[in-house]
């Protein structure tokens, strides 16, 4: 029986070749960001400094972001995702929302001590991009709402016990960075804000020095 060959377009391949190579610049770019924003701040960046760090010409750096906003709106996406990921992962399984809520808290503060730079860049982008805020918040209102339905949590407006989860959380995360550390902060923080969301002590303080799942 004569084999049949498949075929192919031979122009597949370069363009597959073509949009990876594409992704990886714009990824180098986006990490080169972050570090600029760790290191000086979100509005100390500049176009130029952008492709001298990643590597790249002036004329690259524009094929992929026109301005600084689009800049920051990109790195923002990039470390909501990240959070997003990581916590998603250390969170599976866990069913009570009092428990997911110390895990994330507890991750980011454990992920900023293990990097600095992300966590400058977490704090300083924070601040200024509302997409970052926007997915925290999206996977934040979840645990929430599920650790109300349950009775653990008693808190009465749903946009202030996040306001308060994420301030507390992303400065936690600056007391990091200016050096005020300790081996128990995680739990202690996480315990606080379980206490401010409404848990009884009892039960803040248990659920705060919970192992952390690997």
């Amino acid at each position: 029986m004569a084999k049949h060959h498949r075929k192919t377009n031979p122009e597949s391949e370069p363009l597959t070749r073509g949009f990876k190579k594409k992704a990886r610049t714009r990824q180098t770019l986006v990490d080169a960001a972050i570090r600029i924003y760790a290191e000086k701040g979100v509005g100390a960046l500049l176009l130029n400094e952008l492709a001298e760090r990643a590597g790249v010409s002036n004329g690259t750096v524009y094929n992929y972001f026109k301005t600084r906003e689009e800049v920051l709106q990109a790195v923002g996406i990039e470390l909501a995702n990240q959070l997003s990921h990581r916590v998603s992962a250390a969170s599976e399984g866990i069913e009570n929302g009092a428990e997911r809520v110390a895990v994330g808290v507890r991750m980011f503060i454990r992920q900023a001590r293990l990097d600095p730079v992300w966590a400058a860049a977490v704090v300083r982008v924070f601040q200024h991009d509302r997409d970052i805020r926007s997915i925290v918040a999206q996977n934040l209102r979840g645990d929430l709402q599920l650790g109300l339905r349950q009775g653990v949590f008693r808190y009465q407006d749903e946009m202030i016990a996040m306001g308060f989860v994420a301030s507390a959380t992303t400065g936690a995360i600056t007391g990091i960075l200016d050096g005020f550390d300790q081996p128990d902060y995680e739990a202690v923080v996480a315990q606080m804000l379980l206490l401010g969301l409404g848990v009884t002590p009892a039960k803040a303080r248990r659920i705060a020095q919970m192992p952390l799942p690997e």
